[in-house]
């Protein structure tokens, strides 16, 4: 049986740009396991007065160019340019800890719509109302501080199971065969993401 792992930050661009691959391979019936890795806290949260918007826009306008997914002009404009804006994932990655349970799709259509706010609406990662608006589509009204303890076993479980395959990045995409366990580079299917469905078959 083939199985699936997909280790992802909401707010990781390049995770923004595979979401439309890996929903095409939810949809298609495989078994599929998302994982949030929190990784933009502590050390790893950064503010866009200090450098790190010109950065972020290059790798942006790279993975619109590769996969058609919006950054628009109030994001960059709204986030980008606004230096007090801290990339932070925790409100995302606290949301997406109380979805969990139900399972990939609902996470990656909370993440899809979490994503859409930022790059598209220019809402920031602080925004906390807007997060907790989005839970609410999932059944969801609880606080988001609640989301803290699954959230860190999560993350804390996704990195070992990362280490294991030599990845500690995202997005990554594990497959698991009886043939072992190998990672899939999800870039080849950017213009063509029906065609990841064969590795479920």
């Amino acid at each position: 049986m083939t199985r699936f792992t997909y280790f992802y930050d909401t707010y990781c661009g390049w995770c923004y740009g595979a979401a439309l691959v890996i929903n095409t391979l939810i949809e298609c019936g495989a078994d599929v396991t998302v994982m949030h890795r929190h990784l933009f806290q502590g050390a790893n949260v950064y503010r866009m007065g200090d450098g790190f918007a010109r950065m972020a826009l290059q790798y942006d306008r790279q993975i619109e160019q590769l996969t058609g997914q919006e950054f628009s002009p109030v994001y960059v404009q709204d986030i980008l340019g606004n230096p007090d804006e801290v990339l932070d994932s925790g409100l995302t990655a606290y949301a997406a800890a109380l979805v969990h349970d139900q399972g990939a799709k609902a996470e990656m259509m909370l993440a899809h719509d979490l994503q859409q706010a930022r790059y598209v609406d220019g809402i920031s990662a602080g925004n906390s109302e807007a997060v907790h608006s989005a839970l609410l589509e999932f059944g969801v009204n609880r606080p988001l501080d609640e989301g803290r303890n699954h959230t860190r076993q999560i993350s804390t479980d996704a990195a070992n199971l990362q280490s294991r395959v030599g990845s500690q990045g995202v997005p990554t995409l594990v497959m698991q065969t009886d043939g072992g366990t190998t990672q899939v580079d999800v870039s080849p299917y950017y213009n063509l993401p029906e065609e990841i469905a064969a590795l479920a078959a």
